[in-house]
């Protein structure tokens, strides 16, 4: 049986990796640091794009040794995960 998404984006798509952020009681998410594979990245600088409802895009610059990279974050509030775009 196929999956079948009841929502206007599907995450599926996306690779769910663990993210440690800060959260302030006006709702506002600020993420820290990523884990991609067994490498974790502090999150340096961001902006965030609303996509839909629940789902934040947060466009990040993170620290890769003394190197910053680009890497786009998602945030799936009603299903409490974070995401990357698959490689």
């Amino acid at each position: 049986m196929p999956i079948v998404s009841y929502t206007s984006y599907d995450y599926k798509s996306m690779k769910v990796v663990p993210v440690i952020a800060s959260f302030d009681t006006e709702g506002h998410i600020k993420p820290l640091y990523v884990r991609i594979e067994s490498n974790s990245y502090k999150i340096h600088s961001y902006w965030v794009k609303s996509c839909f409802v629940n789902v934040s895009e947060f466009h990040c610059q993170v620290l890769d040794g003394d190197i910053l990279r680009p890497l786009v974050l998602s945030y799936y509030q009603s299903e409490g995960i974070w995401g990357i775009p698959p490689p």
